[in-house]
């Protein structure tokens, strides 16, 4: 009876995490891109970047390409809510940003079973505090990762305003010399304004 439960709680865990692929990012949204990407096509070439650059710098790539999926499955209760480089020109202040997405986590995890879910949101703290390298390393992955899409929108044409902020914002969260280096291609490889 119990094995029943546990099977329709895991279940309702996907159809939740299956929201992720129509929550739209809000960032790009905002900006006004057509046809912007969904928050699972953010974490999937995020987790890709993970396991790439966790291998290069000889980290813990299954912890890695962990935290890159499970950064954002709040967002699929709660909405992506976008970070902006002045916090008082977000929607919602960061503070009340990560109390929603700890609320709508804890729900997801009461889904789990019980091991996952204490490995889920171990990792999950250990990423947003950035205690570890892992976590640093995909903490700054995720803002690359934004900076790809940003150089794909520019060059396919679908934005109605700059992006310039997003470029500005990573840049000013990079830290590790692989991933300066990464976004100098990038810069170069998106138009000029």
């Amino acid at each position: 009876m119990a094995e029943g439960k546990e099977l329709k709680n895991l279940v309702e865990f996907f159809h939740i995490a299956g929201k992720l692929k129509l929550e739209k990012r809000r960032g790009w949204v905002i900006k006004k891109v057509k046809e912007p990407e969904s928050v699972s096509d953010h974490s999937f070439r995020l987790a890709l970047m993970a396991m790439v650059f966790a291998e290069r710098q000889r980290l813990d790539i299954c912890k890695a390409m962990k935290m890159a999926l499970l950064h954002d499955l709040p967002e699929a209760i709660c909405g992506d809510v976008a970070v902006r480089i002045e916090e008082e020109m977000q929607e919602i202040p960061n503070k009340e940003k990560e109390e929603m997405e700890q609320k709508a986590f804890e729900h997801e995890l009461k889904l789990l079973p019980k091991g996952v879910a204490e490995e889920f949101k171990s990792l999950f703290e250990e990423f947003n505090r950035r205690e570890s390298r892992e976590a640093k390393l995909v903490y700054e992955l995720d803002r690359l990762e934004a900076l790809f899409q940003a150089v794909e929108y520019e060059n396919e044409g679908h934005l109605e305003t700059s992006l310039q902020e997003f470029f500005d914002y990573a840049e000013s969260r990079l830290k590790d010399v692989e991933l300066k280096q990464v976004f100098g291609l990038l810069m170069k490889e998106g138009k000029k304004e």
